[in-house]
């Protein structure tokens, strides 16, 4: 059985030079394309550009290595150990920028196994689809969401920091308490009033007494459906 698996595998006769840079290069195109659209819908307050390069160099990556690989077991293999080796750390928290991250990978895959229609009619449907969400109810994006978190000296008092929380915010919720060494960091997540900006509540709670820290983020996977 284990000779029937393996006596087809012989060497893998790599395309011709103009296949492929052909190959290499619809790859770049069509994940250009997947790229620019999500820099279309994006609806952030700043755009990750190192996530707009990744799009794109991901899909010639994996070209590369299906082209590398075509049928040989033996090549396959190689190159699922070399990356095992290879530790990613990088935290994607977003699961749209996974699904574009995704998206620039199968065209990879598709121009590096030579379905060049696959691929193209792939893109296609993916960026038109993502336009139409995009414009959709469920493309909405709550602007006006933070993630709070503040280091708070020892035996200070919280009522203060609430007063300047309420004043300056439409609704805040306590996501997290914990101690910190000496200190005490709390997180919220809070909704900002009409007309106030994030930097008149960094400011004024950093200038508030007990406050050692403070730091403010865009809440961009806040989901309400």
């Amino acid at each position: 059985m284990l000779e029937d698996l393996f006596e087809s595998t012989g060497y893998y006769e790599y395309p011709s030079f103009e296949v492929a840079i052909f190959s290499l290069l619809l790859s770049f195109v069509l994940s250009s394309v997947i790229a620019f659209t999500y820099k279309a819908t994006y609806k952030g307050s700043i755009f990750p550009n190192h996530l707009f390069q990744a799009i794109v160099l991901s899909s010639i990556v994996t070209c590369m290595i299906m082209m590398a690989v075509g049928d040989n077991f033996a090549v396959g293999f190689g190159i699922i150990g070399a990356v095992a080796i290879i530790r990613f750390r990088t935290l994607i928290s977003d699961p749209r920028n996974i699904i574009f991250m995704f998206a620039g990978i199968s065209i990879g895959i598709g121009t590096g196994v030579y379905g060049y229609s696959i691929a193209i009619a792939g893109t296609v449907v993916f960026c038109i689809t993502a336009f139409l969400l995009s414009f959709s109810k469920y493309g909405a994006f709550p602007g006006s969401d933070y993630e709070l978190t503040i280091d708070v000296a020892e035996n200070t008092s919280f009522k203060d920091i609430e007063n300047v929380l309420n004043f300056y915010c439409k609704s805040v919720e306590l996501n997290m308490q914990r101690n910190v060494e000496v200190n005490q960091r709390r997180r919220y997540v809070v909704k900002l009033k009409k007309n106030v900006v994030s930097d008149e509540l960094y400011h004024k709670l950093i200038n508030t007494d007990g406050i050692l820290n403070a730091r403010i983020d865009k809440n961009e996977v806040r989901i309400r459906l």
